[in-house]
């Protein structure tokens, strides 16, 4: 039986550190083995005590958790350990700015703080910690919580048939090829825990090689989807903004689904326009990747699509990639060895209708592959 993962609770509030502590204890395979009620207490707990993860607060007076985790990634040698971080964020913009560039640095998640006047806040907070934390512990068990090669840069592997993860064993069937002819007129996107970063690195690379729109679900709620897509439009030649209703669908643009509602796309005419609506959640999301997957295998016609599926927990996008695959859509899964959390790509090359399954460097490439085949 495995030692319990050790955590760290770094947050200003007294009040909300002992409810962390807490649900945290209840959580199976942990241990809280400290608390610090600021970023220069936690690194000093650090120099001393093995933690496996800590819990960071974003806003906190002095050094906040964006400045505590990149002092704490630049003093690797003076400490005893440089764990895994999971941020814990307020629903406020600046909560979310913080929050986005601390996932860009590799934070391996967050959770954000539920507001104490929703109801059953306590609830959705413990259901939160637990999710997350218990996908967390499950890939430290199996050594592979930390993301080893998410960079634009250096290579990569693109299954051609099949594949078996090392790392696992699991083993995948690709779908049988079929042929491709038409041109692709969207790529559509499904990404969740893990998200931030790997965006960061290969949506950049993938806008400079295509003028394809790209419309993508990221599990996130309100406030966050808007930082997002800033950050990201400061690194890609794409714009990309909010897919907001009323939008009309165009070339050079990249439209994130609104955090706390779905995004669905519908062909008016011979165009493509974006609507928003607050159906209950599919696989415990909203949005969710499986409302705009089908949306978009409606839309659009047979031939045209190229559907990708992130790092993220869970299997949401599985469900609806038969609707894709019936309207001859080409899909790929990021692979095991390059996803934070294998949930949603694992879920996806499971099916047997995947085209391809690449590590994230090379999602690209296999996109710009089928690209390619449907031009004249």
């Amino acid at each position: 039986m495995s030692e319990p993962a050790k955590i760290l609770i770094v947050d200003d509030s007294k009040v909300f550190r002992s409810i962390l502590e807490k649900m945290i204890a209840s959580i199976p395979g942990v241990q809280v083995v400290g608390t610090a009620d600021n970023g220069m207490a936690a690194l000093e707990f650090l120099k001393t005590h093995h933690v496996d993860l800590m819990t960071l607060d974003v806003e906190m007076p002095g050094m906040d958790g964006l400045a505590t985790l990149k002092r704490m990634l630049a003093s690797k040698a003076e400490l005893k350990f440089t764990p895994d971080t999971l941020m814990v964020s307020s629903l406020t913009r600046t909560g979310s700015d913080i929050t986005l560039k601390a996932l860009e640095c590799g934070a391996f998640d967050f959770i954000a703080k539920p507001a104490p006047e929703i109801p059953n806040s306590q609830e959705s907070l413990h259901r939160m910690l637990n999710t997350t934390i218990s996908a967390w512990v499950s890939r430290k068990n199996r050594g592979m919580v930390t993301p080893a090669r998410s960079s634009t840069s250096g290579g990569g592997t693109i299954h051609p048939v099949a594949g078996t993860t090392a790392s696992t064993g699991f083993t995948f069937t690709l779908a049988k090829p079929s042929v491709h002819t038409k041109q692709i007129q969207a790529i559509v996107i499904g990404v969740s825990t893990g998200g931030p970063k790997s965006l960061a690195d290969m949506l950049p690379k993938l806008c400079s090689m295509t003028t394809l729109p790209i419309l993508l679900v990221q599990h996130m709620p309100p406030n966050f989807t808007k930082s997002l897509a800033d950050s990201l439009n400061a690194k890609c030649t794409h714009t990309v903004v909010e897919g907001l209703p009323g939008t009309v669908v165009e070339d050079k643009t990249v439209y994130i689904a609104p955090g706390g509602c779905h995004m669905v796309v519908n062909s008016r005419g011979t165009k493509f326009v974006l609507d928003n609506n607050n159906d209950p959640p599919e696989n415990g999301c909203r949005p969710s990747v499986d409302v705009l997957f089908r949306s978009a295998a409606q839309a659009y016609p047979p031939d045209s699509l190229v559907g990708v599926i992130l790092t993220g927990m869970g299997n949401d996008g599985t469900p609806s990639l038969q609707y894709l695959k019936n309207k001859n859509a080409y899909l790929i899964a990021q692979d095991e060895e390059s996803s934070v959390v294998f949930g949603m790509p694992r879920a996806a090359a499971a099916t047997g209708l995947l085209d391809k399954v690449a590590t994230l460097t090379r999602i690209p490439e296999a996109i710009l592959e089928r690209v390619n085949l449907g031009r004249k």
